[in-house]
């Protein structure tokens, strides 16, 4: 029986359920239900970019992904991750685009792939090389713990890495060992990044496509952002929430701050709808941008 997390009933059941979780569920309930009165196809099929991602596809989670890619496809056409940050850049956004991406390298995420393979959709699987291959069940474990919150889970080995570029996914950059870029000296952030390009080069070939861990605008700052594009990536992804529509004037991908929806595969779909549904609602250009 394998030491690590295979099922995210193991981590719910693990979990203590407050007060303030189930007031969330309530409050999602009943504006998903708001939402889906007022008409939530209106919203849905209006032109934009909108970037998903995932962190883990546990086994018992594999049936809700098929079921949201499938729910999605009614409506969005999946592009890649490079076409969509092409899209945004150069203003040919004519119709609902969604692009998939995952966080941190789980050894869950080949399956994950499978789903996807059958919808056509290509996801940006965001790696952290320095725990690539890593297998040794306690560095897994204080990492787990101590950077994801998590109980352990497996990762990645190169060879999977390449399996997922041969099947037509890309590999993005998420630092070296899923530091608090806000948290680094800009010489920390810098030998980071380069040590983070570098690596993935080596096994992957070029990497276009860093985002950043743990995802909200104060977990970055400008140092950051500056040397994430001086280095050479050409695109930087928060987990703030929103979507991508039309600009006015040239946006330079130094000032794109891409928005990717964070989505726990165990939530309802009528909640991940909802703030589908809630970022078209307050799409402006200036979503667009840093807000530094």
């Amino acid at each position: 029986m394998s030491q690590f997390v295979e099922n995210y009933s193991e981590i719910k059941a693990n979990s203590t359920t407050n007060m303030r979780s189930l007031l969330r569920a309530t409050v999602l309930n009943a504006l998903a239900w708001k939402e889906q009165i007022g008409g939530i196809n209106h919203w849905l099929s209006k032109p934009r970019v909108q970037f998903l991602y995932i962190h883990h596809s546990f086994k018992d989670e594999l049936e809700n992904l098929n079921q949201l890619m499938k729910m999605l496809s009614k409506q969005h056409t999946f592009i890649s991750y490079s076409e969509a940050v092409e899209r945004v850049l150069e203003n040919t956004i004519d119709k609902p685009y969604i692009s998939i991406s995952t966080d941190d390298g789980f050894k869950n995420n080949l399956p994950a792939a499978e789903v996807l393979n059958r919808y056509n959709a290509k996801a940006c699987f965001f790696i952290n090389p320095g725990l690539i291959n890593v297998t040794d069940y306690n560095k897994i474990a204080t990492h787990c713990k101590e950077k994801l919150h998590l109980p352990p889970i497996e990762f990645l080995n190169w060879d999977e890495v390449s399996q997922l570029q041969a099947q037509g996914h890309e590999i993005g950059a998420h630092t070296m060992f899923h530091d608090n870029m806000a948290k680094l000296t800009t010489e920390q952030l810098i030998d980071d990044l380069q040590a983070c390009f570098r690596k993935i080069n080596e096994h992957c070939g070029e990497v276009k496509h860093f985002a950043y861990p743990y995802g909200r605008f104060y977990h970055f700052n400008a140092n950051a952002r500056k040397a994430v594009f001086e280095i050479g990536f050409i695109s930087c992804a928060s987990a703030e929430r929103g979507c991508h529509t039309v600009h006015f004037g040239d946006l330079k991908k130094e000032d794109l701050c891409i928005r990717r929806d964070h989505v726990i595969l165990d939530w309802k779909q009528n909640h991940i709808f909802y703030f589908l549904a809630n970022n078209v609602r307050k799409m402006n250009a200036n979503t667009n941008l840093f807000p530094y």
